[in-house]
């Protein structure tokens, strides 16, 4: 079937269907808000007024899309359950000077959490002792010995961040002791919740979804909220005792929410656009310093704090010494950030060799497994890095992953990441609860388990039925969504301009694609380490345009692209980009895909 393909294209190189950006707007609506949007903003290239009518933008609600105000989408700390019985056991031990512990997890989300309680706890007189384990010794989430060690250093309450939903066993043991917790989580919660002073989790089957897309930083912000409304009623704050400024810490939040791949919707979208404003003013000490090591040298905006802020914070976590990311993110003092954050970028190095040995095996084994649910395993794979490596194999062959590091014990350690409508945090939660695993837990797009090597061919089997189940009994093939065609002469830096200014984008905001149709490749050739990337220059007679396929060497679609250099013509789809190595107004096309016209049924050139 080619009627809802664009150009008919049913079979790329990617083995995908082009479809159109869907809309609940008609053709002739969509043309309408399009026109009334140029009329208010005469600025706005003509593809960007029609992306954004068919998103249901209107010239009355596009100024509050593009720059949103937390003020109007800040939600209210009442609004969760437990939330305020967690600011109030905090406000106690404001006032009365008493220390906490705080237990984390190691990726991102986890540390920008900790450390954002640590700064205003901090700030309001309260000394915190953070524990993030390490993934090889201890695994994911509280331990007893790590919450009784965070006990024994005085901490008078133990708050768990971005963990702790799960953790039954632990946080029981905890309250035997008579110790209060709190757990602030935002991992999928079961029907029984972990035994705690007070569970502040927007995705606790008690409450109402609304906030749900929240990452665990994000709700560590809303809780702190809470503890200043409850100061601010008791009478603590004076003129000599001023409240925090919150809003200063929106950088960490930021940070999180894009790293975590939460979507970037509701008050998400106003986190991030304004801690992008505070990250420019480099007031963190920590970020500041990562960042010039990273070579982040332009304002601040979601790629750089996905691709280049991100990985060196979770190498900390990858490789064993968990603490890292949290320290850098919590210092004040410059010349110790300076230290943390090269120990961080060297660390990053290390993580980038080690990925690329599992990466091509594990992507050389997937290429002839017929499974709707990707799952495999080896001794030799590096705990680490397997959740890039999942990444990896799910964006080259668009299914779920699986990858499993396996120890000594014939016990693994597996990370997980998933496609657009399959759920597969609750996949595994349910694999769990099946005997097949012995734990797990996760989101709808990403998941970390534990399997005896004994049960690998029975979780291959549950997946494979789950994936099936939720699909109706047909794999979906892969689509990929294009909002508009361009010419290569279209490809202006005002689009670029206007793109940024509706970001950020991800899960809840795509980012636009577009479709350079009946384009020539020149200049093609491999570059990056190992040839991984294909860069090349794209012709269709109205102008020349810089471009490159990430990881796409020696894989179908750099084999189509370097094939597609013998002069024939190509249709090709992706992203809009600056180019960032040349700076000023150029541009770059990042290919997602391409197709040769002949493919495309009824369409003739």
């Amino acid at each position: 079937m080619a009627g809802d393909a664009i150009l008919g294209i049913v079979n790329s190189a990617t083995s995908a269907r082009w479809i159109a950006a869907k809309s609940q707007f008609s053709d002739a609506v969509i043309d309408r808000y399009a026109a009334a949007l140029l009329e208010v903003h005469h600025d706005v290239p003509l593809p960007i007024a029609r992306i954004m009518a068919a998103r249901g933008l209107t010239a009355e609600t596009i100024d509050s899309f593009v720059e949103p105000r937390l003020r109007d989408l800040m939600p209210n700390p009442s609004h969760f359950r437990d939330l305020e019985r967690a600011a109030d056991r905090l406000a106690d031990c404001v006032e009365d000077g008493l220390p906490i512990g705080v237990f984390g997890d190691y990726d991102v989300d986890g540390a920008a959490a900790a450390a954002l309680l640590v700064m205003v706890m901090r700030q309001l007189g309260v000394a915190s002792d953070v524990h993030i384990p390490n993934r090889f010794s201890e695994g994911y989430g509280p331990n007893i010995d790590a919450l009784m060690a965070l006990q024994a250093k005085g901490a008078s309450l133990l708050v768990t961040v971005d963990c702790g939903i799960t953790a039954h066993a632990p946080l029981a043991a905890v309250a035997e002791t008579g110790m209060d917790v709190i757990v602030i989580d935002h991992h999928i919660a079961g029907p029984e919740l972990p035994r705690a002073h007070s569970v502040v989790n927007p995705n606790r089957l008690d409450e109402d979804g609304a906030y749900g897309y929240l990452c665990a930083t994000g709700v560590v912000f809303i809780v702190l909220a809470g503890v200043l409304r409850s100061l601010r009623q008791r009478g603590f704050f004076t003129e000599q005792r001023p409240p925090p400024d919150l809003i200063r810490h929106l950088d960490l939040v930021a940070l999180a929410t894009i790293c975590d791949v939460v979507p970037l919707v509701g008050v998400n979208r106003a986190f991030v656009r304004q801690g992008l404003k505070i990250m420019a003013q480099r007031q963190h000490a920590g970020i500041a310093k990562l960042a010039d090591i990273a070579g982040m040298s332009d304002v601040p905006n979601a790629y750089a704090l996905g691709f280049l802020l991100g990985p060196r914070i979770n190498a900390a976590g990858r490789l064993g010494t968990s603490g890292l990311g949290v320290q850098l993110l919590s210092t004040e003092d410059p010349e110790t950030a300076a230290g943390l954050a090269v120990r961080l970028d060297d660390m990053n190095k290390e993580r980038r060799q080690i990925e690329e040995s599992v990466r091509a095996v594990a992507l050389d084994r997937a290429a002839d497994d017929a499974n709707h649910v990707l799952i495999l395993a080896d001794r030799a794979w590096h705990e680490g890095v397997i959740g890039i490596v999942a990444g990896r194999v799910r964006e080259r062959y668009g299914k779920p992953a699986m990858i499993i590091a396996m120890g000594a014990d014939g016990v693994g350690k597996g990370s997980a990441r998933g496609i657009a409508g399959f759920r597969l945090g609750n996949a595994v939660i349910a694999a769990h609860q099946a005997g097949i695993l012995d734990g797990g837990g996760g989101h709808d797009m990403a998941a970390g388990f534990t399997v005896r090597e004994s049960q690998i061919e029975k979780l291959q089997a549950f997946m494979n039925d789950r994936f099936l189940s939720e699909f109706n009994g047909v794999p979906p093939q892969v689509t990929h969504v294009a909002s508009a065609l361009l010419s290569v002469a279209g490809c202006q830096p005002q689009i670029a301009e206007w793109l940024d200014k509706l970001g950020p984008f991800g899960s809840g905001n795509p980012e636009p694609r577009f479709i350079l149709p009946d384009c020539r490749v020149k200049s093609a050739r491999r570059v990056g380490a190992d040839g991984a990337h294909l860069s090349c220059r794209l012709d269709d007679g109205s102008g020349t345009l810089n471009a490159i396929a990430f990881q796409a060497g020696g894989a179908p679609l750099g084999q189509a692209i370097e094939a597609a250099s013998d002069g024939r013509y190509i249709h090709v789809l992706g992203r809009l980009r600056r180019d960032r190595f040349r700076g000023g107004s150029a541009m770059q096309f990042e290919i997602d895909d391409v197709a040769e016209p002949k493919l495309a049924a009824g369409y003739n050139r």
